[in-house]
């Protein structure tokens, strides 16, 4: 009503000669209205077109997709809400189908533009101005909303046909933790100071905490000490994660949600068990009394669904999950709770508690949860729910950045290749939506992203091209956004033909591996936000796939050494390498250790975690997995290197797990490869599914071992 009675008043101000508030420079088009049964209309093809939109009929779901650069509206031509820049908004009237055309109604004109005006009873002037999205996530007002919602998305609705059986695990599986204090162990490889990550294993002053199969391992450290002291297993339980605090225990994985349903039958009541969708669960215990007693259940929350990822942030630990349907059945999200081992109790969110990414909707569920670990009730736990899913994650201390894919939403439109970014602030335990953005392209994991300076960084591949002869290849690309995640500054088309293998964000440097058949290795200075540019690269053999930082002028790289054979380009071994980067200009490879041959390869190449590194212990170790000449994949153990008074790498030796009890060949030594290098003072522990083994920290020669 108020857009009428201002439409009347331009009207006024147009006839009377004086300026109005519409701004005459803007695109629009003149449209003919019809009037049918006392209303007006106007022609939906003829109205976008005429506004340079593309208009394109979806036979098979009755629907319009209307589009222009990252503007876009969908009508159905049987319902009277539509989706404007993927949010749903209700204009109360249907739209008017005649002689196979489609009209709108004023009232969805209204709830469409920002702006519009009769120009004569018969005519109407409409603005290129969609109405802009507000800054909050929209939400669902009822379940009649959630199915309008999702009849946008027809293929999303029915695109998951089985539960997924998998836990998806974090970008980078795990590795260790030091928990209090200060004492000499070794910690999880994270990607932020002072934010820790999930991990397999973890250590502290007297314990070693470590996962086997469906069961936790507190084993007892030491010369001579080894022996698993407590086993925690829980009935249909699958751990597959854990934090370690000074006094609790974190595990979390995924639990069989069985419910009892009972009926009568032939005069007898009946009970009959019906296994519904996994649920994520995150257990609590208390070890605060491990010299005397095992580690006792506290609390357990968890939703349906699968692992996302996860950071622990002081007391609060901060939790993302995917929930996907079965067999397209309506989602309502429930959250589950256990006093210990009391019987766990459910609880349903309320429809208008649901909310939703704009552009990324399915009937899939992503949910956040903060849990207080100081304050282990409902109180102490937040959790939100959100149709649709999530891709990646980056946390600090105090923000969390979700980002999504955009080929996951719009199925009939193809690869879009755009990241949509969702930040939310992280205060106490609590995860506040904040502000959402776009960017083109793709991210390769989590360490493409990073926040400096009150700006959040994304290094991202896309394809396009640099110009009109280059033709459609891969370009990079550097984007730097502010709080609202709106675009300050960017750095494109880097590498054209090439693909981002690698980033490390340190500072005002931004280090940038790409690849195709060299390894271009970037240094990016982003000191002014505004106008980021190429410091200066490096070109050799190879590539890196992860980066860490050995102090502010040296960057260590995990990777594969490559070779031209025949005309292409083939892997020659695990490479690490080290740069010098005190000249930024300038930067240079200045030492390279060739672990293996052909296919050999290193966890670190995807898993973050698997990587072990203190400058002050002068250690650095990796577990490979090397791969005979003849492509025979022999065992994976554990390199160790250290570091001259230079900086060169000085490689100490390997330590192996195959051959123990005669486990030997490719195929069933699975067991005995080395998934984790971790250290307690001067004793070095290398750590496989079988055995847990003691080394000296300099010698490297054995000293005990643990069958687990």
């Amino acid at each position: 009503m108020k857009k009428v009675i201002a439409l009347i008043a331009v009207a006024l101000l147009v006839a009377m000669g004086l300026p109005s508030f519409v701004d005459s420079t803007s695109d629009y088009v003149d449209i003919e209205m019809k009037t049918y049964g006392f209303k007006s209309y106007i022609p939906l093809r003829k109205t976008f077109e005429g506004l340079g939109y593309a208009v394109t009929w979806q036979a098979e779901n009755r629907m319009v997709e209307i589009v222009k650069a990252n503007q876009s509206v969908y009508v159905k031509a049987e319902e009277q809400y539509v989706l404007r820049n993927g949010v749903l908004v209700n204009s109360q009237v249907l739209p008017l189908v005649m002689n196979d055309r489609l009209y709108l109604p004023l009232e969805m004109v209204e709830v469409l533009f920002e702006t519009y005006q009769e120009k004569s009873p018969s005519t109407m002037r409409v603005y290129d101005d969609l109405k802009s999205i507000d800054e909050q996530l929209p939400k669902l007002k009822d379940k009649d909303e959630y199915d309008k919602l999702l009849s946008f998305y027809p293929e999303q609705t029915f695109r998951y046909d089985s539960i997924e059986e998998s836990l998806e695990m974090d970008m980078a599986p795990a590795a260790e933790k030091t928990v209090t204090g200060s004492f000499d162990v070794s910690e999880t490889n994270t990607q932020v100071a002072g934010v820790d990550e999930a991990d397999i294993v973890k250590i502290d002053e007297k314990y070693i905490y470590t996962l086997k199969d469906s069961k936790l391992q507190i084993i007892k450290t030491g010369r001579g000490n080894l022996e698993v002291v407590y086993t925690v297993e829980e009935n249909g339980f699958r751990p597959t994660q854990l934090y370690v605090t000074e006094n609790k225990l974190i595990l979390i994985g995924q639990e069989q949600i069985l419910e009892l349903k009972t009926y009568e039958e032939n005069g007898r009541i009946m009970s009959m068990p019906i296994y519904k969708q996994e649920a994520l669960m995150v257990k609590c215990y208390d070890i605060s009394s491990l010299e005397k007693e095992a580690p006792t259940l506290i609390k357990s929350f968890g939703v349906e669904g699968d692992y996302l990822s996860s950071r622990l942030v002081g007391d609060y630990l901060y939790v993302v999950a995917n929930q996907y349907t079965y067999r397209g059945s309506p989602i309502m999200p429930m959250i589950l709770e256990d006093e210990g081992h009391q019987g766990m109790e459910t609880r349903t969110l309320a429809y208008d508690d649901l909310a939703y990414f704009p552009g990324h909707v399915n009937n899939n569920m992503l949910y956040t949860m903060g849990i207080d670990l100081n304050n282990l009730t409902t109180e102490g736990l937040d959790v939100k729910a959100y149709l649709g899913g999530g891709d990646e994650l980056y946390a600090d201390k105090d923000s969390m950045y979700l980002v999504l894919h955009a080929n996951s939403s719009m199925w009939w439109r193809g690869w879009t290749e755009n990241t949509d970014i969702f930040s939310f602030d992280l205060k106490k335990g609590q995860i506040d939506f904040k502000a959402k953005g776009t960017v083109p392209g793709y991210i390769i994991n989590q360490f493409a992203m990073d926040e400096y300076d009150g700006y959040f960084r994304i290094a991202t591949t896309r394809w396009g091209a640099e110009d009109a002869t280059q033709g459609n290849t891969t370009l990079n690309n550097l984007y730097i956004l502010d709080e609202t995640l709106s675009e300050v500054g960017s750095l494109e088309n880097l590498a054209p033909g090439e693909t981002i293998y690698s980033t490390r964000m340190m500072g005002e440097q931004v280090y940038m591996v790409t690849y195709r058949q060299v390894d271009p290795f970037y240094v990016i200075d982003t000191a002014n936000p505004q106008a980021p540019k190429v410091l200066g690269y490096l070109k050799i053999p190879g590539y890196s796939n992860y980066m860490h930082p050995y102090d502010e002028q040296t960057i260590i790289g995990v990777g594969m050494e490559t070779k031209l054979v025949d005309g292409r380009v083939i892997n020659d071994g695990v490479k690490i390498s080290i740069f010098d980067v005190s000249d930024f200009s300038n930067p240079v490879e200045k030492d390279k250790a060739l672990i293996g041959t052909g296919n050999s390869s290193t966890d670190v190449s995807y898993d973050h975690k698997a990587f072990l590194f203190n400058k002050e212990k002068n250690i650095l170790a990796i577990p490979v997995s090397l791969v005979s000449p003849t492509y025979g994949r022999q065992s994976k153990d554990a390199y160790i290197f250290s570091f001259t008074e230079d900086g060169m790498l000085d490689f100490r030796g390997a330590i192996t797990h195959a051959g123990l009890m005669g486990a030997a060949g490719y195929y069933n030594a699975y067991d005995n490869n080395v998934s984790r290098i971790l250290y307690h003072g001067n004793d070095l522990y290398t750590l496989s599914n079988n055995w847990l083994k003691l080394n000296d920290f300099i010698t490297l020669e054995s000293v005990d071992l643990l069958k687990r």
